[in-house]
């Protein structure tokens, strides 16, 4: 188990397995919260609580999209790892690194903006990826 895993223990939310949709919100949220930081100190406990969340992610998007592999024909089958949100795997894991340089490394206090900042976007780019808004109202068509 990782030090990052252990933490997904400490987050209760996290043991009732919320669904991918859940996850990416609560990320974004906590991204938000990052922006306001300032110092290491104050980035931290959020950075430890978002690889929590981010980690949940990746296990979520291993574990349900395993079956929506890219194919040309019926019959055919995937050669590489080649699958319908592959670019929102890479995203999960550049705000996973993102995030584990912000919780380890000691930068200079001007970078912090700009890190955040970079995790901010990768991080609403993700989720622009998997959640897909809700339209104001639904029509449903009736073919006699």
């Amino acid at each position: 188990m990782t030090a990052t895993n252990s933490f997904a223990q400490l987050y209760t939310e996290l043991s009732l397995k919320p669904d991918l949709p859940v996850l990416v919100e609560r990320c974004k949220l906590l991204v938000e919260i990052l922006l306001d930081c300032n110092s290491l100190p104050q980035t931290q406990p959020v950075c430890r609580c978002l690889g929590a969340y981010l980690d949940e992610v990746k296990q979520g998007l291993d574990e349900s999209m395993s079956d929506f592999r890219v194919v040309e024909f019926e019959d055919e089958q995937p050669q590489q790892k080649a699958w319908l949100l592959e670019e929102t795997e890479a995203k999960c894991d550049y705000c996973r690194a993102l995030n584990h340089v912000l919780l380890i490394s000691h930068f200079d206090r001007d970078m912090l903006p700009h890190l955040t900042g970079l995790l901010h976007d990768i991080t609403h780019s993700m989720a622009d990826d998997m959640v897909v808004p809700r339209s104001q109202s639904t029509v449903v068509h009736l073919i006699p």
